[in-house]
């Protein structure tokens, strides 16, 4: 199977986590050095900006052996501006997470998904028509994705809500729509001169079989759309629900390029009160990640997972993913934490940041 092939090509060059050019700072995840935290705080978001223009465009999911991992803050959702981006912008390093599910809200398409999932099986030249149109929704609202600055680099996780779970050839169906229209976007890009990167998320896998179906599936469908050389480049990760087995993820590990801890997955109770049975439940399935691959790159999404920023980043995450609600805050704290190391270690982290 492809993902078990490329396992050894991955351990042998124990890969992970984000990584930007070497002597560059990662913007949400540098240390200060600054006399106070509320003066570090605010170099840290100055020192992003006036970084931009030295960001490496090496967009990978590795660090060189050795060095110490960073703590990245990275974003969550589609941004705020509409404006189509201009070549020459540099944008921060690391990938925006984008929600599958989120464009299934959007009015027109919202309407198609609820008349195309009550088609019974009486009707399925009329589910076809519908699942055409959605294509094309689909296909509009992924250009629109690669034209914006989110489309730099983007991790898109595959549509998963339990409606479709109850219905796994309706699941299937809708994923598939989903990475041909992602996949044509990509290429239209790309014959224009574009350098849009789209990795894919599978979600919510119990066991390394599961996933490792899931990795197929998508590199079938990038294979038939662009070819093997799209398919070898496109990274593929896990979208993990907080209560997935620990001993499930550090498998899933051995054949994932990245792994995301999802703390929206079955969320109920408010973020706050979350937060801390997240950060256990990130502990168990770290240890047990890092016991199978050390320099795998595990991040968290979610609200819970950036009001337990603290408890995460002590525990060794490689970072998490922020919605703009919380992404100012999570970048405060990222900094406070990490000029606090920085004071408590000053050789160790003088020597291993970037």
């Amino acid at each position: 199977m492809k993902g078990e092939r490329q396992q050894n090509e991955g351990l042998k060059h124990e890969e992970h986590p984000f990584q930007s050019n070497p002597g560059s700072r990662v913007f949400g995840a540098e240390m200060s050095q600054s006399a106070s935290v509320a003066s570090a705080a605010a170099e840290f978001l100055a020192e992003g900006d006036r970084r931009k223009s030295t960001v490496s465009t090496n967009r990978s999911y590795v660090r060189r052996p050795g060095e110490r991992q960073p703590f990245l803050v990275l974003r969550e959702g589609k941004g705020d501006g509409a404006a189509r981006r201009e070549a020459s912008c540099v944008y921060p390093v690391g990938p925006c997470l984008i929600r599958a599910e989120e464009w299934l809200l959007e009015p027109e398409l919202s309407a198609l998904y609820s008349r195309w999932m009550s088609c019974g099986e009486a009707e399925p030249a009329q589910a076809e028509r519908i699942l055409q149109r959605i294509y094309y929704r689909l296909r509009a609202s992924s250009a629109a994705l690669v034209e914006s600055p989110d489309g730099v680099w983007a991790a898109v996780t595959l549509p998963y809500t339990a409606e479709l779970a109850a219905r796994p050839d309706r699941l299937a169906a809708l994923q598939d729509a989903l990475l041909g229209a992602l996949f044509a976007a990509v290429l239209h890009s790309q014959r224009l001169g574009g350098d849009s990167r789209i990795d894919l998320l599978a979600p919510y896998p119990a066991s390394l079989e599961e996933f490792a179906a899931q990795r197929e599936f998508i590199e079938d469908v990038a294979e038939q759309t662009l070819g093997h050389a799209y398919a070898a480049a496109c990274r593929i990760g896990a979208l993990l629900a907080p209560d997935v087995s620990p001993a499930a993820a550090g498998e899933i590990a051995r054949i994932a390029d990245f792994l995301v801890l999802d703390g929206a997955a079955g969320e109920a109770a408010p973020g706050e009160n979350a937060a801390e049975g997240f950060a256990r439940a990130a502990a168990g399935v770290l240890a047990a990640v890092r016991r199978v691959r050390p320099a795998a790159a595990v991040l968290a999404a979610g609200a819970p997972a950036a009001y337990a920023l603290a408890d995460l980043y002590e525990i060794g995450l490689s970072g998490v993913f922020c919605g703009a609600a919380q992404r100012t805050d999570a970048l405060l704290r990222a900094a406070c934490l990490t000029w606090i190391a920085r004071q408590e270690h000053p050789d160790a982290a003088a020597g291993g940041w970037q």
